[in-house]
C-alpha cells in the first residue's frame, strides 16, 4: 500500500460510499462482543461501526503505517476501538479471538498485491483461526458469479456504447492489454468498475477487482468447515446513475452488471 500515488484521493474514494458499506452492520450478530476489521485503512468504517455498537470492542488492522496513524488520531473519546499496524497472520500469535472478522473492500487487493488465490485462502484461514466458535466472517467486496464469464451475443453492442466515450478509450485499450480482449459480461463489468479512477490508473488499472467468484468463495468456506449464511450481489445506486449518464445504458443492460458482493459465513 505504500506505492499509492495519491493516498488522500485513495482514502476519499474508499470512504465515499460509507453509507453503502455500513449496510454490513445488519450482519453483525446480536450479542457479538468484538470485531476485527482487516485492512481498515484510515479507520473510517471501523470508527463508524464503533459508534453504532458502543458496547462492542473494535480492532482495526492495516499494513500502511501512515493510515494506521491517521486512524489513531481520529479515535477521539472513543474507548471501544484501537488500531494496529501489521499483517493479519501476525495476529495468530495473540490468544485474543473475535466474534466477527470483517474484510471490507480489501480482499481484491490481497489477491492483486499478494500471491493470487493462495493469499485469499491464507487470509480467510487466518480469519477462521481468529474467530470464536460460532463467530462470523463478513466479506464485502466486488464479487461476481462465474456465470457472468460466459460469452454473450450482445457484449459487443454494449461495448460500443462504452467506446463512444472518447476520453476513456485509452483506458479500455490499456485494460485489454492487461486482462485480455473484452468478450464477456464479466470482463466488461470489471472495466466498468474501474474506468472512473484515471487519476490513479497506474495502480488501479493493474488491480484485479473481481479475482474470486462467489462459487470460489463457497468452495473456500466449505474447505474451512464454515457455513455460508448469506450472500448477495447488487449494484450501488451511484454506479447505476453514473453508467446510465456516461453510456446511456438501458435498465435491461444495467441488469447485466454488479458492483458489490456480500458473504456472511459462520464458524
Amino acid at each position: 500500500m505504500d506505492d499509492i500515488a495519491n493516498p488522500q484521493r485513495y482514502l476519499e474514494r474508499m470512504s465515499k460510499p460509507l453509507q453503502e458499506k455500513l449496510k454490513i452492520a445488519k450482519y453483525i450478530p446480536s450479542g457479538a462482543n468484538s470485531l476485527l476489521d482487516v485492512g481498515c485503512a484510515d479507520g473510517t468504517v471501523t470508527l463508524a461501526l464503533a459508534d453504532m455498537f458502543p458496547e462492542m470492542k473494535f480492532v482495526g488492522i492495516d499494513l500502511n503505517a501512515d493510515f494506521v496513524n491517521m486512524a489513531r488520531e481520529r479515535i477521539g473519546e472513543r474507548k471501544n476501538v484501537s488500531f494496529e499496524h501489521g499483517y493479519l497472520r501476525e495476529r495468530l500469535s495473540n490468544p485474543e479471538k473475535f466474534d466477527v472478522v470483517l474484510f471490507c473492500s480489501v480482499l481484491h487487493e490481497f489477491y492483486s498485491y499478494g500471491e493470487g488465490i493462495s493469499t485469499i485462502v491464507k487470509a480467510l484461514s487466518d480469519a477462521h483461526e481468529i474467530l470464536n466458535k460460532g463467530g462470523v466472517l463478513i466479506l464485502r467486496d466486488m464479487i461476481l458469479y462465474d456465470y457472468a464469464d460466459r460469452s454473450e451475443l450482445w457484449v459487443e453492442e454494449i461495448k460500443r456504447k462504452v467506446t463512444t466515450k472518447e476520453e476513456i478509450r485509452h483506458l479500455l485499450v490499456d485494460f485489454e492489454t492487461i486482462f485480455g480482449p473484452i468478450k464477456t459480461i464479466k470482463q466488461l463489468n470489471h472495466f466498468l468498475l474501474k474506468y472512473m479512477y484515471e487519476d490513479n490508473w497506474e495502480r488501479e488499472g493493474k488491480e484485479n477487482y473481481v479475482p474470486v467468484s462467489f462459487e470460489q468463495y463457497d468452495q473456500i468456506f466449505k474447505l474451512l468447515g464454515m457455513q455460508v449464511l448469506f450472500q448477495r450481489s447488487s449494484t450501488i445506486p451511484y454506479l447505476k446513475e453514473k453508467w446510465t449518464s456516461d453510456f446511456g445504458f438501458s435498465e435491461a443492460e444495467l441488469e447485466s452488471f454488479r458492483s458489490t458482493g456480500i458473504i456472511v459465513a459462520r464458524k
